[in-house]
């Protein structure tokens, strides 16, 4: 079937019309699609703009830090410096060159006397253990054991314990009481059994709905852990007693220090110095400090510790053979330093 012109414009014009419409919505959804790419495009230029400015932010303060630790270091160095331009125009001075002097005598002493502190440590340390060895060791057991004689930590765990759980009788005794309270009514029920005993009831029947003594198991109970706990703390006492009025041991421990010149199962240690005066006692350390502090201190000739080497004391038969040894090679040390 043949179109007629007429019919063929008509076409035409819908098929223009169709396609007019469909670039017009293609216009639309590209300015569309651009409008939201540049929106995502000024949205990423915030984000990395903040994310930027975060960074630099931490960038700065750590080269703030930075710079502040270099400040602080370049001003110690600086500090460091003056000192010790300042101790070296010091020294220089009479007050200085006494210091100096002081100073150097002092170095070579303390290396010495810190020596024989621990030499005279060192040489109890040996006839102790010597003496310990020949002990006994029947004696040192029992020297062993006296401290938890007197402690008694089993007896008083115990005691503490039945105290505690006396705490839960109580508690019964407190139920029993509100429990009785309810009973009433049973007991009066058994009171009744018992006037119709002859003539309903048996008493078996009656003793059956008798109520019970709540009262009997919590009081049972506490007399018990009471009299647990009272048992142990007696036992306790009497034994810390014992402990501590034990002749025996006051006997061996006097018979050892009348044997050795001192109770080998006590001393620890050098009760006292190896030098007689009381002066010298924590000398070396004052000395020290003097040495170390001098040069920002700067101390007058006056303030300046004497420098000395204590007396040792005299060896003796009551004293241990390492110790008279220590003292022996003391005194032809002083005398070497003196000659």
């Amino acid at each position: 079937m043949a179109y007629s012109n007429d019919e063929f414009g008509r076409d035409m014009g819908a098929i223009r019309s169709s396609q007019a419409s469909s670039a017009a919505s293609l216009q639309t959804i590209e300015f569309t699609n651009a409008a939201s790419a540049v929106a995502n495009t000024f949205t990423m230029f915030n984000t990395a703009r903040a994310a930027r400015s975060a960074a630099e932010q931490v960038a700065l303060q750590q080269e703030q830090l930075a710079l502040q630790q270099e400040q602080h270091a370049l001003q110690q160095a600086m500090a460091e410096q003056t000192a010790r331009h300042e101790f070296s125009m010091w020294r220089q001075t009479p007050e200085g060159a006494a210091f100096v002097d002081w100073q150097q005598r002092a170095i070579v002493l303390i290396p010495m006397l810190r020596h024989r502190e621990r030499s005279w440590r060192a040489a109890w340390s040996q006839a102790i253990g010597r003496a310990r060895a020949e002990v006994p060791a029947d004696e040192q057991r029992r020297v062993a054991l006296q401290p938890a004689r007197l402690r008694q930590t089993a007896l008083k765990v115990l005691s503490i314990i039945a105290f505690a759980l006396a705490v839960l009788p109580l508690l019964g005794l407190g139920m029993a009481a509100i429990s009785s309270s309810f009973d009433d009514g049973r007991q009066q029920q058994y009171e009744a059994c018992l006037r119709n005993v002859s003539e309903i009831l048996t008493r078996a029947e009656c003793e059956a709905i008798k109520p019970g003594n709540p009262f009997v198991g919590p009081v049972v109970w506490l007399v018990i852990l009471i009299g647990l706990g009272v048992l142990c703390t007696v036992l306790r006492v009497l034994r810390r007693r014992s402990a501590r009025t034990d002749r025996r041991l006051a006997e061996e421990s006097s018979a050892r220090a009348a044997h050795w010149g001192f109770d080998p199962l006590h001393t620890q240690g050098a009760w006292y110095d190896w030098h007689e005066s009381d002066a010298f006692r924590g000398y070396t350390d004052r000395v020290e400090h003097m040495v170390r502090n001098g040069a920002t201190t700067r101390p007058m000739p006056s303030q300046l510790i004497q420098l000395g080497v204590p007396v040792p004391r005299q060896p003796g038969d009551h004293l241990p053979v390492e110790v008279n040894d220590f003292l022996d090679a003391v005194q032809r040390e002083n005398a070497a330093l003196t000659d």
